[in-house]
């Protein structure tokens, strides 16, 4: 059978930088390709050329066995690949009908409102959204349905390509799986999926074959049920990756608390929480996206408003009203979203590095060259960011190398409380690893550490105890020794047996 699209020794270069060097790529009908990579691979600038979005390149681009060379994603559209980036291209004040037909050759010159709903329906059911009313405003809608509704305004124009890159990056467990569901709908139907991830699970549950990207070369195409996470792990860094979670230790919490946290009420959330958190451990807080365990991070790091409550901190009574009240405190808090408030894109790494603790390298005002250069080369050793990329603006990083630099700022601080949220979402599994071992470095310093993630690998095996939350509930608390991916499931999706009520029965 011929390949559908089939891409021979592509080559990329920006400047300096070879993205690609002589990478070769290739997809058959009906099937589905995962193409992983760590950050900074290659795995990007591939999607651009795919798509038309890059035409720099050189190489053998054939599509459907006739040679093409794409100018732009307008005639990459028209002769069948669609991409659904990362970023969402929706207008969430139209419909959702409006948005399917928003743009593209099949758009109605004159249509109604209700006879766009009936068109749409068809691409609905196709992406599991037939429940759906088109004519509802598109921001009703969570973020995962959405999603859905950006693969749904691709399917309307017919393609034979989809190009689907880090579809669940934002996503909870539950929206996940939908997504996962559409994909093996669709390619049963017979398109072609690309499918871009760092989420290895994922990658194993839906791929026929995966394509690894590594240094901006691709490696000879292996079947994925020829593979486990450690082999592909492995052709993905070029060495073995002996732990991806630093080892823990059981013990009890003991001693003082470094913080108390006393029936905090966060605005979004229907009850108060209250937990401790003690020096030298990570807790985690587990919870669905749009569970509330971002905001509990947020409330502690003064971050956003809370309707009442009270912290502990130190001995004594602390709720910080504004960030800086609780970075002057020694609280430093990681968002889980480095390019809008974690980081100075368009500033240099060093001046990111050291922009959460000016006054210790400034005097009347006046930054100290060589104690910022110090401190900044020092922090940024601890968290491998190369020290002569300083000068360089933070947003040319690759994903996992933004995020260091984001975590790395807070130490110029010498936090006691080190809160972070979503610690490694976009980031490849190298940079996983390394993240997750200097969390735990910090812990065994002495700092706690509070990490919230909708990750469920990630937070059943980095924590030493997990707090579960479930639509703004605070539900329990897992030790580790009760620690598993299908205990903290069953507490933050069904955690009062909801469905396995009778029909007529409440909780």
């Amino acid at each position: 059978m011929q390949p559908l699209l089939k891409l021979t020794n592509i080559k990329r270069s920006y400047g300096a930088i070879q993205a690609l060097k002589g990478a070769n790529f290739e997809i058959m009908p009906g099937e589905v390709i995962g193409l992983v990579g760590e950050n900074g691979a290659g795995k990007s600038t591939m999607v651009k050329i795919i798509s038309g979005f890059d035409s720099g390149f050189t190489g053998e681009y054939e599509l459907n066995g006739k040679a093409l060379h794409f100018t732009s994603p307008i005639q990459a559209e028209r002769a069948g690949i669609a991409v659904a980036q990362q970023e969402l291209s929706l207008i969430k004040t139209m419909s959702v009908a409006e948005n399917i037909f928003l743009a593209g050759d099949k758009v109605p010159t004159f249509a109604t409102k209700r006879s766009l709903s009936k068109m749409a329906k068809p691409f609905l059911e196709e992406v599991g959204l037939g429940h759906i009313d088109p004519s509802i405003s598109t921001d009703r809608l969570s973020v995962g349905e959405q999603h859905l509704i950006e693969v749904a305004r691709l399917l309307a124009h017919d393609p034979q390509l989809l190009i689907l890159d880090e579809p669940t990056a934002a996503l909870g467990e539950s929206d996940s799986i939908r997504i996962l569901d559409m994909v093996n709908r669709l390619a049963k139907r017979g398109k072609s999926i690309v499918y871009v991830s760092h989420r290895m699970d994922e990658i194993f549950k839906i791929s026929n074959r995966i394509i690894v990207l590594r240094d901006g070369e691709s490696q000879e195409p292996r079947q994925a049920a020829e593979l486990d996470v450690n082999s592909l792990v492995e052709l993905m860094l070029g060495r073995e990756l002996n732990n991806m979670f630093p080892a823990r230790v059981a013990k009890q919490p003991g001693g003082v608390p470094m913080m108390k946290v006393q029936d905090l009420w966060p605005d979004r959330f229907l009850e108060r929480i209250s937990f401790d958190i003690y020096p030298g451990e990570i807790l985690g807080l587990a919870g669905q996206l749009g569970s509330g365990t971002g905001d509990i991070l947020a409330a502690i790091a003064g971050a956003t408003q809370t309707r009442d409550g009270n912290l502990v901190f130190k001995g004594r009574n602390f709720l910080p009203k504004t960030p800086k009240e609780a970075i002057d405190a020694g609280i430093a808090y990681c968002s889980d979203d480095r390019k809008h408030d974690g980081l100075f894109l368009g500033r240099p790494i060093s001046d990111n590095l050291s922009s959460a603790a000016l006054k210790r390298i400034s005097t009347w005002g006046v930054r100290s060259g060589r104690s910022e250069l110090e401190m900044v080369t020092d922090n940024a050793v601890k968290f491998t960011v190369d020290p002569a990329r300083l000068p360089q603006e933070a947003g040319v990083l690759s994903g996992g190398n933004q995020q260091k630099v984001a975590l790395a700022k807070w130490l110029a601080i010498n936090p006691d409380i080190i809160l972070v949220n979503e610690p490694t979402r976009g980031v490849d599994v190298g940079a996983r690893a390394e993240i997750y071992q200097k969390l735990r470095e910090l812990a065994d310093e002495g700092a706690a550490i509070v990490v919230a993630s909708t990750d469920i690998q990630e937070i059943t095996n980095l924590p030493d105890r997990v707090i579960t939350i479930y639509r703004g509930i605070q539900v329990g608390e897992i030790a580790l020794e009760d620690m598993t991916a299908a205990a903290i499931l069953k507490e933050i999706t069904d955690p009062f047996d909801e469905t396995g009520l009778q029909e007529g029965q409440t909780v």
